[in-house]
């Protein structure tokens, strides 16, 4: 499911866009959910609910211009997709300081629309995003989102770094493992999988992660967490 958000002061641009995406998502037989705002301050207030958003540039007397919006959400979120929406073509290389993935002009040509949205998927496919399903519906996370996963049996739950709900899936916990990296993620328990980037502290029998949650480590993993977590610090740069 890709959770998509459209960001643009004029409610004809919105719909017209949500037409657009509508279409798109039915040719490609996509499962998406949209969400229209007509400012960013208002969008700011879910970024974390979503994955991709059509940011307009220029926000008409309803409050920050699109490139502060884009500028809050980079020190937010630094996985959120942002294709910029405007009649301003020359302000498309503002656009690169916040790392915006395309700039599309309005009105919206289909063509390129469409190409802008292949692109995007293509890149959420193979860049550190993991794919899985949930009653017949894709779902795309970003690692970065992962806290950490929990199995249950023949199922696994994802716990998010920024959110209280949880996702469960029809996969062992394995089968998330081979596909998540391994210089950011380590299984240290039988029922654990954890996001090395968001532990805190630890000791011999918990793990203490940012957002205050503990989990388990297995006494036998203790020894090879440690190596795996100091060699993650290292080259992250934390040390």
């Amino acid at each position: 499911m890709l959770r998509i958000a459209i960001c643009d002061d004029s409610e004809y641009v919105r719909k017209e866009t949500n037409r657009e995406l509508f279409n798109y998502c039915m040719d490609r037989d996509i499962d998406y959910t949209v969400k229209e705002f007509e400012n960013g301050e208002s969008f700011l207030k879910e970024i974390n609910n979503y994955d991709l958003v059509l940011l307009d540039y220029q926000f008409e007397n309803k409050g920050k211009d699109g490139m502060s919006i884009a500028r809050e959400i980079r020190k937010i979120n630094s996985d959120i997709i942002i294709i910029f929406l405007s009649s301003y073509t020359n302000i498309v290389y503002d656009t690169f300081e916040v790392d915006a993935f395309r700039f599309l002009v309005k009105p919206i040509d289909k063509e390129k629309f469409y190409a802008a949205m292949d692109d995007c998927f293509k890149t959420l496919q193979n860049d550190n995003t993991l794919i899985v399903k949930v009653e017949g519906t894709s779902h795309y996370i970003k690692e970065n989102q992962i806290s950490y996963a929990e199995g249950n049996g023949k199922k696994s739950i994802i716990h998010f770094i920024n959110k209280e709900e949880v996702l469960e899936c029809n996969e062992t916990l394995s089968s998330i493992m081979e596909r998540l990296s391994e210089r950011l993620f380590y299984r240290c328990h039988k029922s654990f999988l954890v996001n090395m980037k968001y532990i805190e502290s630890f000791n011999h029998t918990d793990l203490m992660l940012q957002n205050k949650e503990a989990i388990m480590i297995s006494r036998q993993k203790y020894k090879s967490f440690c190596d795996a977590y100091s060699e993650f610090l290292v080259k992250s740069k934390v040390i």
